[in-house]
């Protein structure tokens, strides 16, 4: 077995392969922060051998770029899972994908077999590749400790007048929405007093989320669908700190050209948007800026309101003990 190799938290910089690839600036292996707590998990996942690993056991369902569309996809009754979603990986911890590759997905799939012939650092090597495949959360918000995950059907929640409300608005502001753009899934991120050494992800049951503490909230993360020119679907990733202010807006699509066009003309956004203003960015000149404008205030308008949705649970779970 191999020996663990230094903890030392190095810097991390982010490559296009064709999806997201975080490498550390000096060597081919994935780092996590050596922090307190959850001593039985590695500090570092051998991103080299994850990716021989995930070739030979993995790609020959969800293929060599993760995206579910390996060889024998086409035969199994349930399609393979996009490695590369960001929006579906992130709703697990690194503790769910590990005990998911030991164990296999009953869940999500009976055709997934367990892998219980890896041994544990082998294991988190996997974890470490599968997560170089998408935007992880720590990319948005390098302090997350603990988050939530959940799908809001907006104008479904809450009382009447905040059902009235968010739907008032999202015609006002998104245009015509439908379909998975009216439940968006919202990312609610919180620090720790003790860090952590990856991310958790905190169950949605009554005692846990009673230890969440609103002060400890450092923002929100949704992957939603930009509408760009000729109504063409980009996947892009959206971060808004605690007062609606954009902090991170980048395609996560996996083809080069398209996301270093968008991301140049999705860059302008960043620092915009505010708590209680009107969601209209309208700061182009040239029509395929305004056309961004307007998918910009689109996308923006929908993680507003999948954080207001959370935030209106957040006050209803919380007002008794005076946490809110």
């Amino acid at each position: 077995m191999r020996e663990r190799r230094s903890t030392t938290i190095r810097s991390l910089r982010r490559l296009r392969r064709p999806g997201w690839l975080l490498v550390p600036a000096l060597g081919l292996a994935l780092v996590w922060p050596a922090l307190a707590g959850d001593e039985d998990m590695p500090l570092i996942g051998d991103l080299t051998n994850g990716t021989r690993l995930y070739r030979t056991h993995c790609s020959v369902c969800h293929g060599f770029d993760g995206s579910g569309a390996g060889p024998t996809a086409v035969g199994l009754p349930v399609k393979p899972a996009d490695h590369r979603d960001g929006s579906l990986m992130n709703a697990r911890d690194n503790r769910i994908l590990f005990e998911t590759i030991r164990g296999g997905c009953s869940k999500c799939s009976k055709a997934m077999p367990a892998f219980g012939s890896l041994d544990d650092l082998e294991t988190w090597d996997l974890v470490a590749y599968l997560r170089s495949l998408h935007m992880p959360l720590t990319f948005f918000f390098p302090g997350v400790d603990q988050y939530l995950v959940k799908s809001y059907p907006l104008g479904q929640v809450g009382n009447k007048e905040f059902k009235t409300g968010q739907l008032e608005r999202l015609r006002k502001h998104a245009g015509k929405v439908a379909g998975k753009d009216l439940s968006p899934t919202v990312f609610t991120l919180f620090k720790a007093g003790e860090r952590r050494v990856s991310p958790e992800l905190v169950p949605q049951e009554p005692r846990r989320l009673a230890e969440l503490r609103k002060e400890n909230k450092i923002g929100y993360v949704l992957f939603l669908e930009l509408i760009g020119p000729r109504n063409k679907r980009v996947p892009v990733g959206l971060a808004l700190d605690l007062d609606y202010q954009i902090t991170k807006l980048l395609t996560t699509a996996s083809d080069p050209a398209v996301a270093g066009e968008y991301d140049k003309r999705l860059e302008k956004y960043i620092g915009l948007g505010k708590r209680g203003d009107p969601p209209k960015f309208d700061i182009s000149r040239d029509k395929i800026g305004k056309l961004f404008d307007k998918a910009a205030t689109r996308v923006y308008c929908l993680a507003v309101e999948g954080a207001n949705a959370y935030e209106l649970e957040e006050r209803e779970r919380s007002w008794a003990d005076g946490t809110f």
